[in-house]
């Protein structure tokens, strides 16, 4: 993720540059701190002696020099296969090949197939870790369930900052990972229902990832099996949060009936929780499908109940993290959305310009913000001042904001650019130009 925003040990280059020096438990020492797993607790997972961990750390074992046990490792600790490409290649420069003037075709070709023969290898480890897990359950107790609910909780709050790139693969090996140990684990009651609520919401963070990525038919399928997982957790808040996220993806879509019938569901299933934050955004998206059908009264009324919950105050502690996002300035950006519908475009261009510099908004919240409002100026015909408001956009989303969607939101200014003259259309065209296409 070149000039991106990274909250992940494994996308730094200290990482790669220790497994590109053969320190693949130094590397993973990194990894292992920043989600705040002690040494006991990561030989837990990976099934060692409690002493194992600190001696493959210190480089006294060479247990992680067996890809096997290093996959084992990146596995259980949710690091992408992709990124153990240094230890493989020797260079940190994981995943390039960069052609020397000496260097022919024949060269760069015997390359590329080296490292096509390595990553099916890394890719191949997988199938028989699953058969060797089903064949000697693992025995899953509350560190598995701490783990794991601290890695879901590390994507959610990088996606908050900073969107989905990048994410959505880490995501899916979590979900497999956390799948896995329900499938085949050993464990008692209250385990199983914990673990069945965190491979929920893995595989739900994955939807609004893929969503947020523009892979659509992978978040549905995932909010469909995070639906099932909820249900079998009997977790009311997450199946409330993941019927909210079916109805999103439908609204954004233009499944208009859906979107009503998602909502109207999620509505009923959260009537005992008590998180303003939570009826807040469920009252504002319920008001954008209400306002995408064409009824402006019902729509009203669902914006109203947003503004009463959003002024009894967000302070509720027990917010999951995947929700922080629910802001003021956020339920007025989905009100904005509802008024565009409505056909008060002037009004929700008014409102997108409110929410832009609010004091406390993460990068992508800002970046979103700005998107919203240049694509509501390039709809009221005012090409210039939405190419201004466009070229203000681009920095976060070419900087730490990494949101397919964010860009895809530009499409609008995109559009009116291309009829327009001067040196900002111009620089609006080639810089978007380049975003979308990356």
């Amino acid at each position: 993720m070149t000039g991106k925003a990274s909250m992940f040990e494994w996308d730094t280059p200290e990482f790669r540059r220790l497994l590109a020096e053969q320190k693949p438990g130094a590397a993973f020492a990194l990894v292992r701190k920043a989600i705040g797993l002690s040494q006991a607790d990561f030989g837990v997972l990976l099934r060692w002696e409690r002493s194992h961990a600190g001696r493959v750390e210190r480089g006294e074992v060479g247990t992680l020099y067996d890809y096997r046990e290093l996959t084992r490792a990146a596995d259980a600790l949710g690091v992408p296969r992709s990124a153990l490409l240094p230890a493989l290649l020797g260079t940190s420069g994981a995943g390039t090949i960069e052609s020397r003037g000496s260097e022919g075709a024949d060269d760069v070709n015997r390359r590329e197939f080296g490292l096509t023969v390595f990553g099916t290898a890394l890719l191949s480890v997988a199938a028989s870790d699953v058969l060797a897990s089903a064949a000697t359950p693992q025995t899953v107790g509350d560190v598995h369930i701490d783990y794991l609910t601290k890695a879901a909780d590390q994507l959610w709050a990088h996606d908050n900052e900073y969107g989905s790139g990048g994410l959505l693969e880490p995501a899916l090996q979590q979900y497999a990972l956390s799948r896995r140990l329900l499938e085949t684990g050993s464990y008692n009651e209250r385990i199983g229902s914990a673990l069945a609520a965190v491979t929920a919401r893995f595989v739900e963070c994955a939807g609004w990832l893929a969503f947020d990525s523009g892979n659509q038919r992978v978040a549905r399928q995932c909010y469909a099996e995070a639906l099932t997982y909820a249900e079998r957790s009997r977790d009311e808040a997450r199946i409330t949060d993941i019927v909210d996220g079916m109805q999103w993806q439908a609204s954004y879509f233009g499944r208009v009936r859906e979107a009503i019938q998602l909502s109207l569901r999620a509505t009923d299933l959260s009537r005992n929780i008590r998180s303003a934050r939570l009826h807040a955004m469920l009252s504002a998206r319920q008001g954008v499908a209400y306002a995408a059908l064409g009824d402006a009264r019902e729509a009203e009324h669902a914006i109203a109940r947003a503004w009463r919950e959003t002024d009894r105050g967000f302070d509720d502690l027990d917010d999951p993290v995947g929700l922080l996002f629910v802001t003021p300035a956020e339920i007025r950006s989905i009100e904005a959305r509802a008024r565009s519908y409505l056909g008060e475009h002037y009004k929700a261009a008014a409102i997108y310009r409110e929410s832009i510099g609010t004091e406390g908004s993460k990068p992508r919240d800002e970046a979103s913000y700005r998107a919203y409002f240049a694509a509501s100026l390039a709809r009221l015909g005012d090409t210039r001042n939405a190419v201004t408001e466009g070229l203000a956009a681009l920095p976060l989303l070419e900087g730490p904001v990494n949101s397919p969607r964010l860009v895809a939101e530009l499409q609008p200014v995109r559009t009116a650019a291309t009829s327009a003259s001067g040196d900002d259309a111009d620089q609006f065209r080639y810089r978007y130009d380049a975003l979308a296409t990356a």
